[in-house]
């Protein structure tokens, strides 16, 4: 008896490895895409799969869960080393570090505007859409996108305060999960379009314009250079 029991930890344990083990390589490509560095990812990766360990068990251990921690990690070590606002990212012209550089713009958005405005300052700031634009593909009125832009712009210049749990209520989890990567995304693929094309099911309770033709926008000199 003791000796069938003991088969069954065995085989259990050495299931729980090769699943930690399948997870830590998938684990280590997205921190390797998240770094741009092999130190950096490796590092990361390693860090987030032993933080991952202590405070969860093996059974609920996925990939999303790891991406998440991986993520939110590499946000802390990005705000160790850069300590620049918003706007010194969007006025300076050259930086070796680009995907550094989306993080914080992302990171800001998320703290200091609702999902909409985060869009819409997005949108004006990084690919120089006007008013008229996004107000006919989100299906707003274009003084609606002006205020939203205008109070966005407030915010991260610190003439207008606002709470973070107030900030933090406007936003879904889902909204936290998917806008920030696809910031990142259309930045790096210098298309607006995978942002765009994202919004209808991001923002599912919203009426948008299905007939609106997307013009064509390449990232601003300023954004262009965290693309």
């Amino acid at each position: 008896m003791k000796s069938a029991n003991k088969n069954v930890l065995d085989q259990t344990s050495l299931y729980q490895e090769e699943y930690l083990q399948e997870n830590y390589h998938k684990l280590l490509r997205y921190c390797l895409f998240l770094t741009k560095n092999e130190w950096d990812g490796s590092d990361l990766a390693q860090e987030t799969m032993a933080k991952t360990i202590q405070h969860y068990s093996s059974a609920i251990i996925s990939q999303n869960l790891l991406k998440k921690v991986a993520y939110n990690k590499w946000i802390d070590i990005v705000r160790k080393r850069q300590k620049e606002t918003l706007q010194d990212v969007l006025k300076e012209e050259t930086y070796h570090h680009h995907l550094e550089k989306a993080l914080i713009i992302t990171d800001l958005l998320l703290a200091n505007t609702t999902p909409k405005q985060a869009v819409i300052f997005f949108l004006t700031e990084a690919f120089k859409f006007q008013s008229a634009e996004i107000a006919g593909m989100l299906g707003m009125t274009e003084g609606a996108v002006k205020a939203a832009l205008h109070r966005s712009r407030r915010r991260l210049e610190k003439k207008e305060q606002s709470s973070a749990e107030l900030i933090d209520g406007f936003w879904t989890q889902e909204e936290k999960e998917l806008l920030p990567p696809l910031f990142q995304e259309s930045l790096q693929e210098e298309d607006p379009a995978v942002l765009i094309d994202a919004l209808p099911s991001i923002f599912q309770n919203n009426a948008f314009d299905t007939t609106y033709t997307l013009p064509t926008h390449t990232p601003s000199n300023a954004f262009k250079c965290v693309a």
